[in-house]
């Protein structure tokens, strides 16, 4: 009996288009999936060009490299321009929903699991109390430039949680009231999409996630713009569907559901590593969309493949995929043989983020000491790793670094998220945009902040500008956006602003406790344990004690973050950092480029989000996020490997066979 052929992905994708089936085509990395959305759509373009279709991707960069391949036979977007291009004459009915991007939500109860305990249900529900407290605090000194009492500690709010998420629900709903106000005394006609990362209601203005979330509103409220919109296309397709907003996709999806029109989804949701992006579409598979597999890797050496296809969580097997250059020349398979070796030290006293900095410089002496072996295997390479100390300190962002350690025991990333909410990162791209002659970049971006841009003398200016606060070595970060917002390089948001402003304005109003005083001032002496300061001032608990530290470690943060000590030239070296321009880089890059070789260390000490133990496990528990979110950040970052792929791990003794198992050459370092 003949062998059933084998249909091509691309085959099944064109099958899909011409009987009017919404599909979703996933393929690995390396894969080609853009180059097969490109050739999709040629294949419209030839057979029915009077087709109606947007193709969506999420980088001008992506929009430029799709288009280079297609000229201009259709649309290609970006997700927040084609958003904004769909609603920006509904301006009235905007105005109905932009108050649910300022909207504070209640305090409710949930209620309470079999398997959960007592003591971690009464942690839950006043850490959503304590949430919604902060983000009432922050509004109401936006709205009323007041700061209101700082929230209670857990030991208070457990006596009577009710009455506490009672009068705290009062608060929000005067909140609420008050953003209503606020906006009916705007004319709608001031509503408008700002293409920056943040909503206005001073200016009744939203940002690109506000974007994404008055899309989704207008979609629920009015269901005629989703018949609107159907009607407008034949085809609208997603590249990396994977990292596109949850809501969003699914409003697609049920539109095409509901119409003649076809969605087409391409990404990978083993590359979903953000909790913002939809991950995957399993709900949808089969009604309505048609599953397709795209096995190929042009990138990895075949045992790079033969490695990360068991940690793939959807059953797909990829197989090499030999390119084809310009000249039709198929490269060898010699060519696409490598390495994948493991190297690991046994250890059994990991640190913890409260383990003593002398416990944390040993064990990351040991860390340097694996690199320092892998690197004998491949001297050029990049380092991928979670960011931790080590990687501050080579980086150059040390003291930025220390600021958040002290006052977080698990950084994280918290740091980049920090930095982005004051608007920090956004400049010092700004910046590098500036050091690399991405001149275009860099206008586009200012002109959105307010610089206006008419002769060369403006041009002049803007080099003057740039110039001086870059190559200013004593100029503090905060000094820097401060001075950037005044030369009208960036904006600062009204959110950027009355956080800082509230911050500040609440280390001020805890300097005039004079419990909190006293606290802080034996603290700073020694006194930094319950046992030791209890005998030396009143403290009714350790509860009390740890939230006084709280406090403490606060002030220490906002101190440090905003004075004249923290350089502007750390933010830059961070920034750095985040855009892969260092030997050490962070694994959690879902769309980074090939790398020839490169070392992974598979340490998340100081993490909990999470454990790379979980990559001896043939059975992952779909309900432990944890599991899952190492799975894919372990793939994500080796699977970017193209000739050889060194992981460095630190083993605990009962690790050490699965260790093997995974890496049988694995080379074992001798402490």
């Amino acid at each position: 009996m003949a062998a059933e052929k084998v249909i091509e992905p691309i085959d099944q994708c064109k099958k899909c288009i011409e009987e009017k089936k919404s599909f979703v085509l996933q393929g690995g990395a390396g894969s080609g999936k853009t180059e097969l959305l490109k050739n999709l759509l040629l294949f419209i373009n030839r057979t029915n060009p009077k087709a109606k279709v947007m193709c969506i991707t999420h980088t001008n960069v992506a929009v430029g490299e799709i288009l280079s391949r297609t000229g201009n036979a259709f649309p290609v977007s970006t997700i927040h321009s084609f958003l904004s291009s769909l609603i920006k004459d509904y301006k009235k009915n905007i105005y109905n929903v932009i108050g649910k991007l300022f909207y504070l939500p209640l305090k409710t109860s949930v209620a309470r699991t079999e398997d959960m305990s007592n003591d971690d249900y009464k942690r839950m529900e006043y850490d959503r109390y304590k949430s919604i407290y902060e983000k009432y605090a922050d509004m109401y000194y936006r709205l009323f430039h007041e700061t209101v009492e700082k929230v209670k500690g857990k030991r208070e709010y457990d006596k009577t949680p009710k009455e506490f998420d009672d009068v705290l629900n009062k608060g929000v709903t005067l909140i609420n009231k008050k953003i209503d106000e606020e906006i009916a005394s705007k004319s709608y006609a001031k509503i408008k999409y700002n293409e920056t990362k943040f909503d206005s209601l001073k200016d009744l203005t939203f940002g690109h996630d506000g974007l994404l979330k008055i899309f989704h509103e207008l979609i629920e409220c009015y269901p005629l713009l989703s018949k609107i919109i159907a009607s407008r296309y034949d085809y609208i397709f997603i590249d990396e569907y994977q990292d596109t907003n949850a809501e969003i996709v699914c409003d697609f999806i049920e539109m095409a559901n509901n119409s003649a029109l076809t969605i087409g989804l391409f990404g990978d949701s083993m590359q979903s590593i953000y909790s913002d992006g939809v991950g995957n579409v399993d709900d949808y598979i089969g009604t309505p969309l048609v599953s397709i597999f795209k096995p190929d890797n042009y990138r990895c050496a075949y045992e790079i493949v033969d490695f990360i296809n068991p940690l793939r969580l959807d059953g797909l097997e990829q197989n090499v995929a030999l390119k084809v250059n310009q000249k039709g020349e198929k490269e060898s398979e010699e060519s696409r043989h490598g390495i994948v070796k493991g190297i690991y030290a046994v250890y059994d006293q990991k640190p913890s983020g409260r383990s003593s900095d002398e416990e944390k410089r040993t064990y990351q002496i040991l860390i340097d000491k694996l690199i320092c072996e892998a690197k004998k295997y491949c001297v050029t390479s990049k380092i991928l790793m979670l960011t931790n100390k080590a990687i501050a300190e080579k980086n150059e962002f040390l003291n930025l670094y220390k600021i958040f350690s002290d006052r977080y025991y698990d950084v994280s990333d918290r740091m980049e998220k920090y930095l982005s909410s004051i608007q920090v990162l956004e400049f010092c791209d700004i910046c590098h945009n500036y050091l690399k002659g991405n001149y275009n970049s860099l206008i586009k971006s200012i002109k959105t902040s307010g610089f206006v841009i008419k002769k060369l003398s403006d041009k002049k200016e803007i080099n003057d500008i740039m110039t001086k606060i870059v190559s200013d070595k004593n100029i503090s970060m905060w000094e820097a956006i401060l001075s950037a917002n005044e030369k009208k390089l960036i904006k600062l948001s009204d959110g950027t602003i009355s956080k800082v402003e509230s911050e500040k304005a609440r280390v001020q109003r805890n300097e005039q406790e004079d419990k909190y005083r006293k606290f802080r001032d034996l603290y700073r002496t020694g006194y930094n344990t319950f046992s030791r300061i209890k005998d030396k001032m009143q403290i009714e608990s350790k509860e009390v004690f740890d939230e006084l530290e709280i406090e403490y470690k606060e002030e220490c943060f906002i101190k440090s973050l905003f004075s004249k000590e923290l350089k502007f030239e750390e933010a830059l070296n961070y920034s750095n950092y985040l855009n892969e321009e260092t030997e050490y880089i962070t694994m959690h890059k879902t769309k980074g480029s090939s790398i020839e070789n490169v070392i992974v260390v598979m340490d998340e000490c100081f993490w909990k989000e999470y454990d790379f133990s979980s990559l001896y496990l043939s059975d992952i528990d779909p309900a432990n996020k944890i599991e899952i979110n190492s799975r894919k950040l372990i793939y994500v970052a080796c699977s970017r490997a193209i000739s050889k792929l060194i992981c460095v791990k630190v083993v605990k003794s009962d690790e050490v066979d699965k260790f093997l198992k995974k890496f049988p050459n694995a080379e074992r370092v001798n402490i």
